[in-house]
């Protein structure tokens, strides 16, 4: 029986593209970021803690311009108020112009480039959010925010 569970456990993490971390501790994978250009990420939860606070399998984050239901009774639905999936969608852009994206009025993200991609988010005269992404053949490599210790890193 404990064989078969840690089977189970190792194919999960397997198939896993990118790991999701909050504060150091693992909230779980995210298989694609397919869902980013309809304004939200999904991850399945694999931490047995945050699934225990949680109740649920999966969370979406989802931004200002989620236009989506919110009606999957296993999965948490959570606004993303660092702005990482504003942060991603231009990441995946592959766009290396230096750029401020309005989110809403006084609500703003300024995206600048040299060897990786560094950001902060700004709301209402407040930094949110800062940090910084690599790309490496239109891939994410990882995002590292660092006010709030997120942490999206591709698996090996």
């Amino acid at each position: 029986m404990k064989f078969l569970l840690t089977l189970l456990l190792l194919t999960n993490f397997a198939f896993a593209d990118y790991t999701i971390k909050y504060q150091g501790l693992t909230l779980g994978n995210i298989e694609n970021f397919d869902t980013i250009k309809d304004n939200y990420l999904v991850a399945n939860v694999t931490n047995t803690i945050a699934r225990f606070l949680l109740g649920k399998d999966k969370f979406v984050f989802y931004n200002e311009d989620y236009i989506g239901k919110k009606d999957d009774e296993n999965t948490k639905y959570k606004k993303d108020k660092y702005a990482i999936v504003y942060i991603l969608n231009k990441a995946f852009s592959n766009n290396t112009k230096d750029e401020r994206i309005e989110v809403k009025k006084d609500k703003f993200i300024d995206v600048k480039f040299d060897k990786n991609f560094k950001f902060i988010y700004n709301s209402k005269n407040r930094i949110k959010s800062k940090g910084f992404f690599e790309m490496k053949d239109g891939e994410l490599q990882f995002l590292i925010e660092d006010v709030n210790s997120i942490e999206i890193t591709k698996n090996k």
